[in-house]
Order: C-alpha cells, then sequence, then structure tokens
C-alpha cells in the first residue's frame, strides 16, 4: 500500500489531479516530484481544461450529434492545452483581481480576454447548462469588469463631454488627479478611459418605471482629439466584448466621496444617460458610405464588423425597446429581445427553436437548393427605430454642422418604434462568390411582413426578399428588401451577433435603397421566435 501520493501508480495519480482547480496548478510547483509529473503528463492539461470548461465532444468542435471525425482528431490534436490552460488561468485570475489598478486594461490584455471569450462561447453547449456561460458570466459583471466592457470611444465620449461641463469641472478635476495616480499605465489610456472605468449596470434604467425620453435639446458639437491607432484598438475590442456580453450598459457613474475607490473626493455621484450619445452616433448620416455598404461595418470596404457602431445600435434600440415595453406589454411577451442574460445566445448554432408542434419524425433532407444552413425559414420579430424626418435633417444638415473631426452632439429627440412580424422561407442557395466567406453558400429567402405594434401601421405590410452570406472574416451579413406593390423601397445591412443561428438575433441599419445620402436610415434587429412559418405571434403578445 503507498504511504504517500507519490508511491502511487502513475493512472491513479492523474486521475486524482484531474480534480485539481486550474487555478491551482502552480501549486503543485512547491513540489518537485508533482511539478515534474505535471509537467510531463500531456493528457492531464486537456482533461482539466474539459472538466471545467467544455465537454469532451464540444473541444473537438461537435455537437451531441456529430462523431468525431479524423480530421477534427487530428485538428485537436495539434492543440497546446498546457498554453491553452495557462492563458485560461490569466484570464480568470485578471478578471477576479479586487485590485482596482488591474481593472485598467492594457491593449495585450483585452487581446487575451476577447479570444477567450470568443473561444468560451463558441465551444458554449446550447443545451441551457453550459458552464462556459456560466464561467463568463460569474467572470465578467457589468459591475466588475468596467475595463473591459465600457473603454468604447461612446464611453469615452460620454465621460469627457459631461465631466468637462462648467456644472462638472471642480469634480472633474478631483476626479482626474485621482485617476491618473491609479492608473497602472498612463500611456494606454486616457482621461476618457479612466473615467469609463465605473458605471452603473442598464439593469437599474430598465427596472425604472420613470425612464422617460427627453425632449429633444440639442448642444452644440464637441470636438474629441482623433484617437491614436492604440486607442482605436481598445475601443473596437471594448465594444466587441458589450455586445457579446449582450445587457447594455445604458448608464455610467462617477462616484463621489461615498465611493469606497476614492475617499478624498468632496463630490457627490454624477450619473450619465448614454442613450442620447449612442442616438447621436447611430443618426449621423456621414458614416453611410459605399465603403460600409450603409451597414454596420468599416469604411474600407472589406465588410469588417464596425463593433463601436454595433455597439451603438445595440444599446439605442435595447433603451426604446425597454421604455416601451415598460409602458403597454407585459413580461414574457416576443416582443423582449433575447438580450437580458449575459453572454446568452451569441454561440453558434444556440438557435434550437422548435416548431409549435413538435415534429417526431426527422424530415428527409431537403434539396441542396433549398437547404437552409443559417436557419432562415420560421418567424422573426423585427424592430426598426427612426427620428421624424425632420429632425433627421436638422441634425445632420443645419447650418450649424460640426467640422471634419468632430462628432455631432449629443441629442435627446423621442424616436418613433415599431415592431414588425415577418414569416421568412429559403428559395434557393449558390455558391459564394470572391468577396464572401467561403465557408458556406449564399442563401436567398423570401417573405412577408406585417405589423405588431402599432397594429394598424400600413407602412409594415409589404413583401420581404433577400440574402444571408458570410463576410471573409467569417461574420453572417442579412441583407433585406421591403418590396411594397412589386417595388422595393427599403433596404437593411446587419449582422448576426454570435455567428451561425445565434439565437442573439441580427442587428444593423435600414435605409432608402437608392442610398439617398439625405436618407432616412435608422437602426433594426430582429431576432428568431420559431422554426415554424405559420407560429401564431399575435396570440403570444
Amino acid at each position: 500500500m503507498a504511504k504517500t501520493i507519490l508511491e502511487l501508480p502513475h493512472e491513479v495519480l492523474h486521475s486524482i489531479l484531474t480534480h485539481v482547480a486550474p487555478t491551482d496548478l502552480t501549486s503543485l510547483r512547491c513540489c518537485h516530484a508533482l511539478d515534474n509529473h505535471v509537467k510531463h503528463d500531456g493528457l492531464l492539461f486537456k482533461e482539466i481544461y474539459a472538466r471545467h470548461f467544455v465537454s469532451s465532444l464540444l473541444l473537438l468542435g461537435l455537437t451531441q450529434d456529430d462523431e468525431p471525425s479524423k480530421d477534427a482528431i487530428a485538428n485537436n490534436a495539434d492543440v497546446d492545452w498546457k498554453a491553452e490552460l495557462r492563458d485560461l488561468v490569466r484570464f480568470q485570475k485578471m478578471l477576479s483581481s479586487s485590485s482596482y489598478e488591474l481593472k485598467l486594461f492594457k491593449l495585450q490584455d483585452l487581446i487575451l480576454v476577447t479570444d477567450r471569450v470568443q473561444r468560451l462561447l463558441k465551444t458554449a453547449s446550447v443545451d441551457g447548462c453550459s458552464s462556459n456561460i456560466a464561467f463568463l458570466h460569474r467572470l465578467i459583471r457589468a459591475q466588475n469588469s468596467i475595463g473591459i466592457l465600457c473603454n468604447s470611444s461612446l464611453f469615452d465620449w460620454a465621460t469627457d463631454m459631461t465631466l468637462t461641463s462648467s456644472e462638472s469641472q471642480s469634480h472633474y478635476d478631483s476626479y482626474l488627479d485621482q485617476s491618473v495616480d491609479d492608473a497602472s499605465s498612463p500611456q494606454d489610456s486616457t482621461p476618457g478611459d479612466a473615467f469609463s472605468r465605473i458605471f452603473a449596470s442598464g439593469e437599474s434604467i430598465r427596472k425604472s418605471k420613470n425612464s422617460e425620453l427627453g425632449g429633444g435639446a440639442v448642444r452644440k458639437a464637441i470636438h474629441v482629439p482623433h484617437p491614436t491607432r492604440l486607442q482605436d484598438q481598445i475601443h473596437h475590442l471594448s465594444a466587441r466584448l458589450h455586445c457579446l456580453y449582450g445587457v447594455p450598459i445604458q448608464r455610467l457613474r462617477i462616484p463621489g466621496s461615498n465611493s469606497s475607490l476614492h475617499q478624498r473626493r468632496p463630490c457627490s455621484d454624477i450619473i450619465i444617460d448614454l442613450h442620447p450619445f449612442a442616438r447621436s452616433k447611430v443618426y449621423d448620416l456621414r458614416q453611410h458610405s459605399e465603403g460600409t455598404l450603409w451597414g454596420p461595418f468599416v469604411e474600407d470596404g472589406s465588410q469588417k464588423v464596425d463593433w463601436e457602431k454595433t455597439e451603438a445600435i445595440m444599446m439605442i434600440l435595447d433603451y426604446n425597446i425597454r421604455v416601451f415595453t415598460n409602458k403597454y406589454v407585459t413580461h414574457g411577451s416576443d416582443l423582449i429581445p433575447p438580450w437580458d442574460r449575459p453572454f446568452v445566445g451569441v454561440t453558434p448554432y444556440s438557435l434550437n427553436l422548435m416548431p409549435s408542434e413538435a415534429v417526431i419524425e426527422r424530415p428527409p433532407p431537403l434539396p441542396m437548393n433549398l437547404q437552409d444552413p443559417y436557419g432562415v425559414s420560421g418567424t422573426w420579430m423585427r424592430v426598426v427605430c427612426f427620428l421624424d424626418y425632420r429632425e433627421l435633417f436638422t441634425f445632420n444638415f443645419s447650418e450649424d454642422q460640426p467640422a471634419l473631426g468632430q462628432l455631432r452632439p449629443p441629442i435627446d429627440t423621442e424616436e418613433a418604434i415599431r415592431f414588425i412580424i415577418v414569416k421568412l422561407q429559403v428559395t434557393k442557395t449558390e455558391k459564394a462568390g470572391e468577396k464572401d466567406g467561403q465557408a458556406l453558400p449564399i442563401v436567398h429567402f423570401k417573405g412577408s411582413s406585417y405589423p405588431a405594434l402599432p397594429p394598424m401601421d400600413v407602412n409594415a405590410t409589404s413583401k420581404i426578399r433577400g440574402t444571408v452570406r458570410l463576410t471573409p472574416e467569417g461574420e453572417v451579413r442579412w441583407t433585406t428588401f421591403s418590396v411594397f406593390h412589386g417595388e422595393e423601397k427599403w433596404r437593411s445591412e446587419s449582422i448576426q451577433l454570435g455567428g451561425v443561428q445565434a439565437s442573439r438575433g441580427v442587428l444593423g441599419y435600414w435605409f432608402d435603397k437608392d442610398f439617398d445620402e439625405y436618407g432616412p436610415a435608422g437602426p433594426t434587429a430582429f431576432w428568431k421566435i420559431s422554426n415554424d412559418p405559420d407560429h401564431d405571434v399575435m396570440g403570444d403578445l
């Protein structure tokens, strides 16, 4: 009988060590014999990774219905599981730290966080009990991941503009002195970066019954220094993480003297509502061009997603929807978008809805021209928001316009909102084009739309046609056309958050099909509520 753990057979010792938490593996280095065993047990790191983060099938990039292929096993064999586990432990410790300075993330930190989040989401199970998503939810919350979710240019702009106003100047000065002292890497931060570290979750505004829109006050434009390339990358990564997190943060809180972080300031808290800044970004028509495809893409025509645009779209749609549904809609309605749980719905193939009457037998395979790899066919709920055209025109084309390099001012103007039911059916597929991602074909669809709320909106009743394809970087791009009396009138360009058949939904812009530079244009989103095209939506509202 073995007297010590080191005398156990290697197989037994290996089995015991698989139960060690990833963060505790480094503690084994205190013992030379255990450290040596761990270093030479290549399978140990893989099994610990699988035990804590993904199932063995998902580790191979498969679903529960798949059999491991030779290619999948070969690709899996090339993974450096020691490095994978080491990065995850670093990721976990970084986000679990109570040190305020560690929340001031450098670019390399955000790159690591983004990579880890995307990997965990991509391999998360879609059965509603994902350990990966639970792990992310424990680590990344609106209350503790301030440097991750609120580090885009929109948050910097909101804090800079608010705190440099005359009524906030004294608060700004005292906060700036302390924030600069606290920054662990001043060269990677700006004053706006420091302010955006502290915020209030959007949950408070959604629960409040007093969340009313303002009366349309427009302030003068503010000049914001053009960000450096480093800042651009930080802004981009933070906006992407905010979109994946998915519960939009609607308020910033700059803490005063009552804050436990900074006891020296004699100031009260300042609360910044972010929807006027998101609204300004969304309705600035200067960002619509041939290069951006008038959608949520960067300017260079590459079809790469502009995550800062997408973030602003998500925030303003969420704000408008919550204000509307708090007044008129009961909880559980199909009008509520699937944005209420962090990281849920941004895993590929999480769109596992069943028809209203479950099909017992598996249907025969569809012919190639009717296959639906993107999960298009079914019933969707769409939301469209827009400014009164006079407000939109004045905002973009009045005499007092900002110069190049200046942002348009934040606006409190009330928007109109429309909920539209869309029924879609795949019509054909074709080979991906040269400028498309090649992993999946282009899918064409058609269908119809009709109003949900308001119920008598004639502009919501139309025929629908469009396409779904992959962009070169693998994002899912949706293009739709609304057809009235045989003539196309409105077009939209959007991307699907989470990838192929992700249940979070599709976000983008709608606009005039002739790309009229004077508009109208606005934000739109749609999410699938049933695989059944005959699903009765109105009965669920």
